[in-house]
């Protein structure tokens, strides 16, 4: 096996990889804001505790399923109409993931939360609608996407 396919094949230790380091990024920056506002400290702890839980949910069910599941790789997780158990696990966990966020954003109050954490974004958001609308958008491709993968 070629380091190529050894790297393509175990993607998901990279997805993980890049969602830990986004984490501790956060963290990092979310530091100089603790300091002015001690206050924040819970809420970004939250933010960070959520990025390593619920961000890496589809990467690990894909690593079982690589693993454990018979899975051959990445590209399998591209054609859920295979039926593989794995493969529709991965999908279904995308699925609970935007219900959460959906829920999360628009009704349990989610972009207000966001935009009392500065450093969150690489900018400076300062409106609840536009984190609203960026998401609705975000969704819409990701649908987009899955729409496509079911359908070829």
């Amino acid at each position: 096996m070629s380091i190529g396919n050894l790297i393509f094949n175990n993607a998901w230790i990279f997805f993980i990889i890049a969602i830990v380091f986004d984490a501790f990024y956060l963290r990092a920056r979310s530091k100089r804001f603790i300091e002015k506002q001690p206050e924040l400290r819970e809420g970004y702890d939250q933010l960070f505790k959520a990025y390593l839980l619920y961000l890496n949910i589809p990467w690990l069910v894909m690593g079982i399923g690589t693993v454990l599941g018979g899975v051959p790789g990445i590209v399998s997780f591209f054609r859920p109409r295979d039926g593989n158990l794995f493969v529709l696990a991965f999908h279904a966990t995308i699925i609970v993931l935007w219900i959460l966020g959906i829920r999360w954003i628009y009704v349990k109050g989610g972009a207000e939360f966001l935009i009392r954490y500065p450093g969150v974004f690489n900018r400076d958001i300062q409106s609840a609608k536009f984190i609203k609308v960026y998401f609705g958008l975000a969704l819409v491709v990701g649908l987009m996407g899955m729409i496509i993968m079911w359908a070829l």
